[in-house]
């Protein structure tokens, strides 16, 4: 089921209380609703009635799908700086809730989830929109490496990421999405193909230009081209 805890937020602009539904878990199964909420950048989105600013509340929930095997740990971009620490607790829950400890149904359940941690709203739809289009994340990530390698004039810097923003049989939209707000600049379409080559190179084993990108994302939970970028800051 999808959990919600009612509270009062102060509007950034004027400090005025709105009043949410804060989710601590969402079940797309049963609320296929607020499965297309997140999609639509609707979800957890309110205008403050002082002064009609818009804003939304950081993801801090279980996100969890079992038509499409995914189980999702969602946290706030501002929480990346202590992804090893965040990724740690995403296990720890995902093994306590489908785990050894768990009733034999419920561990059945946890082995046709694929479990991930996200950081922020852009990262969380767009683990959503690859399921859906039957992508695989790690070729995902390794294909995005490709596309910053050869997009001239795109922004690179630790407040933007790149994210798959949709997927069509034939070609892959990404875009150059600010961490902040969710503010989408550069817009860039590929090839699929490029993505198959890919997929193809990481089915073959851990060689290559691909074996220490391969080896960081070997049993992780957390996914994502941005957890490459973290490591090689020193972070």
């Amino acid at each position: 089921m999808s959990i919600f805890q009612k509270l009062n937020v102060p509007c950034p602009n004027c400090a005025t209380p709105v009043a949410f539904d804060a989710v601590h878990s969402v079940n797309a199964d049963r609320r296929p609703d607020l499965r297309q909420a997140i999609l639509t950048g609707q979800f957890q989105r309110k205008e403050c009635p002082a002064c009609g600013t818009g804003f939304r509340l950081d993801p801090v929930f279980v996100f969890n799908d079992q038509r499409r095997g995914q189980w999702i740990a969602a946290n706030g971009v501002a929480a990346l700086a202590d992804w090893a620490e965040h990724e740690r607790a995403a296990r720890e829950l995902f093994e306590t809730s489908y785990g050894a400890s768990a009733p034999a149904v419920v561990q059945a359940m946890g082995r046709s989830l694929k479990p991930r941690l996200v950081f922020g709203w852009s990262a969380l739809r767009e683990k959503i929109v690859s399921a859906e289009a039957g992508l695989d994340d790690v070729a995902l990530e390794l294909t995005k490496l490709v596309l910053m390698r050869s997009a001239q004039g795109a922004p690179f810097e630790a407040a933007v990421s790149v994210r798959l923003m949709s997927a069509q049989p034939q070609r892959l939209l990404f875009g150059w999405v600010r961490n902040d707000d969710d503010a989408v600049g550069d817009l860039r379409w590929i090839a699929r193909e490029a993505y198959d080559e890919v997929l193809a190179e990481t089915q073959r084993g851990a060689e290559g230009d691909w074996a220490e990108a391969l080896e960081t994302f070997e049993g992780a939970y957390f996914i994502d081209v941005d957890r490459l970028l973290v490591l090689q800051d020193g972070r």
